[in-house]
């Protein structure tokens, strides 16, 4: 399916219309419960899951939609959003910042097409025609000195890993010299959410490991970002990454430049 720039257009006013509502909440009042998992979700998830979830049935009314927190079930269908409306939601209840706005297409088990917004920084990520772009949003929700991104290689490496899965103090010089020799490093970042995947597609990043469970719509948007600035998610066994898995659980991962 082609996102026509008329598409793209509601697309990104989608997700600043939930990063308004996700910025008000950050700075007023946030409440939280946790759901079976373990896993925190608070009232700015459920209002831009409810500000997306809307708009996409209004302006794709054909395509379903699996949200993290709007979980259909059975088998995903040839064509679907994965929706995270607040990726980050530690990195929210901590204050750093470091949370996004996630929305994916995937078909026939690919992202075709991902956006990213970052609301407290105003950085959106978004691909079209098979490419990846960065910008700015101004206060209106329009696209500022819009740039096409791709991924730098490097004789050296630059890590970029999960701010919410630290290690010990004891532990982090021995891990930091087994990033450095696995991955060619020399320098290692750290950040929450999908960030990390456009930070690589950006250029500013080469390698992220990520060890451990995912769900498919943490990494579908910057999936789709990533390899259209031409880089990749290979599963340990080195298998790209395919979505519409049952659960929608991923499995360890890298992702590279």
């Amino acid at each position: 399916m082609k996102i026509t720039p008329e598409k793209l257009d509601e697309l990104i006013r989608i997700v600043h219309l939930a990063g308004i509502e996700i910025i008000k909440i950050y700075k007023k009042k946030v409440t939280k419960k946790y759901k079976s998992d373990n896993t925190p979700v608070t009232n700015a998830d459920i209002k831009a899951n409810d500000i997306i979830c809307k708009g996409l049935k209004r302006h794709f009314p054909d395509i379903s939609i699996v949200s993290e927190e709007q979980i259909k079930k059975g088998k995903a269908a040839k064509r679907f959003w994965l929706v995270d409306p607040l990726d980050g939601t530690k990195e929210f209840l901590k204050g750093n910042g470091e949370f996004t706005v996630n929305i994916g297409l995937i078909e026939n088990k690919k992202p075709v097409f991902g956006i990213i917004y970052m609301p407290t920084k105003n950085k959106l990520y978004f691909t079209k025609d098979k490419k990846s772009y960065f910008s700015k949003l101004n206060k209106k929700g329009h696209i500022n000195n819009i740039k096409k991104i791709k991924v730098k290689k490097r004789n050296k490496n630059i890590v970029i890993l999960s701010r919410s899965h630290s290690l010990a103090k004891n532990e982090v010089e021995k891990a930091k010299k087994m990033v450095f020799k696995r991955f060619n490093a020399n320098k290692i970042l750290r950040s929450g959410s999908s960030i990390k995947l456009c930070y690589i597609a950006h250029g500013l990043a080469n390698v992220y490991p990520r060890f451990g469970t995912t769900m498919e719509w943490d990494t579908a948007a910057g999936d789709a970002i990533l390899r259209f600035a031409g880089g990749r998610i290979r599963t340990l066994d080195r298998k790209i990454l395919r979505y519409g898995k049952r659960n929608f659980r991923n499995s360890s991962f890298i992702a590279r430049s």
